[in-house]
C-alpha cells in the first residue's frame, strides 16, 4: 500500500490562476474528464464536479484520480491517499499484523495514539462483510479481505487521531462495500441452497402458504416484509431445521 502521493509541481498549476471564466473552464475541464474515462462517469456533470474539485484542490485530474474514486455521486477518498494525508500531517502507523482474517495496528500523532483491530469475524458480525444472507462474503470481502480489513483500520484510525485528513469524507473502500451488495428482490435469492422445501414448510406453518404452494405463492406483502430483516427469517428456518 502506497504511503504516498507525488505531487504535482506548483508551476504545472499556474494555468488555474490564469483562467478568467472559472465557469468556462470548469465546463471544459468537466467535459475534458469525463471524456477521458479515469473515473468511469456515467453523465458530464460528473465531469464538472470534479473539475470544481480540482480547481478547489489546485490539483490536476491525474492526481485527483490518485486520491479519489467517484462512488455514488460523490467523492471517496482512496484509503492509500488517506493514509499518504495522515503521514503529511505527522502521523505514523505502526503494523502490527496483516492477514486475510485480522489487521492490527497502532496509529499516532503527538502524544495521541489509538490502537485499531480489525477482523473478518467483526465485519461478518455486523454484516458489513456479507450479502443479505449474512454469511456469503461479498466479492470484494471473498477476492481482498486483507485490503478491507486495512482500509476500514485506516479509516478509523486517521477519523480517531487526525480527522481534519477526511472530515466529511468516506473512505472508498466504506462505500464500495455498499454497492457491491446486490439487494435481494425475491425469496429464493436469500434461501440457502437445498433448504427451499424447509424454507416452505416453515411458510406454511406461520400461515404464509398452504400445501401445494411454492415461493411464487408467497404474496408481496409477506414477501416485502421478510426482505426488510432477512436475518430472522433465516433464524427462524436454522431453528426449524
Amino acid at each position: 500500500m502506497s504511503d504516498e502521493i507525488i505531487p504535482v509541481p506548483a508551476a504545472s498549476l499556474d494555468v488555474y490562476d490564469r483562467i478568467t471564466d472559472p465557469m468556462a473552464a470548469i465546463k471544459t475541464l468537466g467535459g475534458a474528464i469525463f471524456k477521458s474515462g479515469i473515473f468511469g462517469l456515467d453523465k458530464p456533470e460528473q465531469g464538472e464536479i470534479l473539475a470544481m474539485q480540482c480547481f478547489a484542490e489546485r490539483k490536476s485530474p491525474l492526481e485527483l484520480a490518485r486520491t479519489y474514486h467517484f462512488i455514488q455521486g460523490q467523492l471517496a477518498i482512496r484509503s492509500d491517499a488517506l493514509l499518504a494525508k495522515f503521514h503529511q500531517a505527522g502521523g505514523a502507523v505502526t503494523w502490527t499484523t496483516r492477514s486475510d482474517t485480522e489487521v492490527v495496528a497502532r496509529f499516532q500523532r503527538g502524544v495521541s495514539y489509538a490502537n485499531i483491530i480489525a477482523t473478518i469475524d467483526e465485519y461478518i458480525g455486523n454484516g458489513t462483510a456479507t450479502k443479505a444472507d449474512g454469511k456469503t462474503l461479498k466479492d470484494n470481502w471473498k477476492k481482498w479481505p486483507r485490503r478491507m480489513l486495512t482500509a476500514r483500520a485506516i479509516s478509523e484510525g486517521v477519523r480517531l487521531i487526525a480527522p481534519e485528513c477526511c472530515f466529511g469524507v468516506y473512505v472508498a473502500e466504506e462505500i464500495e462495500s455498499k454497492t457491491l451488495e446486490v439487494i435481494p428482490t425475491t425469496l429464493a435469492e436469500i434461501i440457502p441452497p437445498g433448504k427451499v422445501s424447509q424454507a416452505i414448510a416453515l411458510l406454511v406453518k406461520a400461515g404464509h402458504l398452504t400445501d401445494g404452494d411454492t415461493l411464487d405463492d408467497v404474496s408481496a406483502d409477506t414477501v416485502a416484509s421478510i426482505l426488510k430483516k432477512p436475518q430472522a427469517f433465516l433464524d427462524a428456518l436454522n431453528k426449524s431445521l
